[in-house]
């Protein structure tokens, strides 16, 4: 590279830098960021590593701000979960390719966000649906939900329970609030890219980019009000799925110590239309006995 190049080559780095920190201070933002911690290719900006990866963390902080830890969750179920729950001591983590077509998963962010290769189906299937693959969730609730007789009517079965869990997530999992799809509503991620197109400049692609499709549903499921505990499995990394015959799934075991998340069974409440003595008989002779039962 040549003197003249590698100074055009600084300019053009330094303007990209500005117009970072200028998105990010215009909500309150302030990362400390070097013109070298960029990859500029000609399709898209990445970050240099993963490990030192603070603008990739920073817009999924900001648009899907993490509960606090530890945080008091709802998880609504029927009456054959809970025993299943009750009687494999653990809470299974499903995988997103289950919930494909509800919501947007996935695809719903690809889209409004302009990432083509992720709806691309010219070579197969589209890569948004691989990527559901080795994403594993659960859907909870804050103790206190918008809305509690949905919750009830139609996670419930309207005679199941609500299981109160004290949730700890470790580094390897995340518990954040679902972002709901608005009409005129943007993200901090747009914001960026929007930027950099108009300095005509390729879009920023995050690393934790499959991660944050998964917290981003569009608006018709909004009075779900979800908070999600999801973990990635890595190809290459620790893989703790298991399979029930239907589908993979990832444990997290109840009242246990483990390097994933620290889940602990603090209440039950049963449904307004529900059996006390049909769940504390349920209890009888498992180790969530002494749980708290509480409702009709």
């Amino acid at each position: 590279m040549t003197s003249g190049s590698i100074i055009d080559d600084m300019a053009r780095r330094d303007a990209i830098l500005n117009i970072l920190h200028a998105a990010l201070e215009r909500h309150g933002i302030s990362l400390e960021m070097n013109r070298m911690d960029f990859h500029l290719r000609e399709k898209v900006i990445v970050e240099q590593t993963t490990a030192r990866a603070g603008l990739s963390a920073a817009i999924l902080d900001f648009i899907f701000p993490k509960e606090p830890v530890p945080s008091t969750v709802y998880h609504y179920t029927g009456l054959d979960a809970f025993r299943a729950i009750i009687s494999s001591g653990e809470l299974r983590l499903r995988p997103v390719r289950n919930r494909l077509g509800q919501g947007g998963e996935l695809e719903a962010f690809a889209q409004a966000h302009g990432l083509d290769g992720y709806l691309n189906s010219s070579d197969g299937e589209e890569f948004y649906k691989i990527l559901s693959d080795d994403l594993f969730y659960v859907s909870l609730t804050r103790a206190i939900p918008k809305d509690p007789s949905l919750m009830w009517g139609v996670f419930s079965g309207g005679t199941g329970v609500r299981l109160e869990f004290m949730v700890e997530p470790k580094p390897a999992a995340s518990l954040r609030p679902i972002y709901y799809e608005r009409s005129g509503a943007t993200t901090l991620l747009r914001e960026i890219n929007e930027a950099l197109r108009i300095a005509g400049e390729p879009p920023f692609i995050p690393w934790t980019i499959s991660r944050i499709g998964a917290f981003y549903l569009n608006w018709t499921v909004a009075t779900e009000d979800e908070v999600r505990l999801l973990i990635k499995r890595h190809r290459d990394g620790v893989d703790c799925t298991k399979t029930d015959g239907t589908s993979d799934y990832w444990p997290i075991p109840l009242d246990q110590a483990n390097d994933f998340c620290d889940l602990k069974l603090t209440g039950i409440h049963v449904a307004p239309n529900g059996s006390r003595d049909e769940i504390t008989s349920a209890l009888n002779g498992t180790r969530f006995s002494k749980v708290p039962v509480t409702g009709p």
